[in-house]
């Protein structure tokens, strides 16, 4: 099973699912991701949550990536974490 994610609103309730796809790409984006990259942060085997200020830096570090990088589950993170922004949520991914 790949990583799992989750927009929660501000009570931490899931508010909308979704998970990387086959060939875990999404992770495999993280851990290539610099040092000091928030998507470096992003646990395979964990529980990690970003709260508003988090993804607004982790929005502007997959809007930085090459087109190419730019796949449909990086979209999605892309526009969840709009999302969790707009309404003070949390974005949540679930490692193995």
């Amino acid at each position: 099973m790949g990583l799992g994610m989750r927009r929660l609103n501000r009570a931490q309730d899931v508010v909308a699912e979704f998970g990387d796809d086959a060939e875990d790409s999404f992770l495999a984006l993280c851990a290539r991701a610099p040092e000091d990259s928030l998507r470096r942060g992003i646990s395979p085997y964990d529980l990690t949550m970003f709260n508003t200020p988090q993804l607004e830096r982790l929005v502007v570090e997959l809007e930085e990536l090459r087109e190419d990088e730019k796949d449909a589950v990086v979209r999605r993170v892309i526009e969840e974490s709009h999302e969790a922004i707009r309404r003070s949520g949390y974005l949540l991914f679930i490692g193995d």
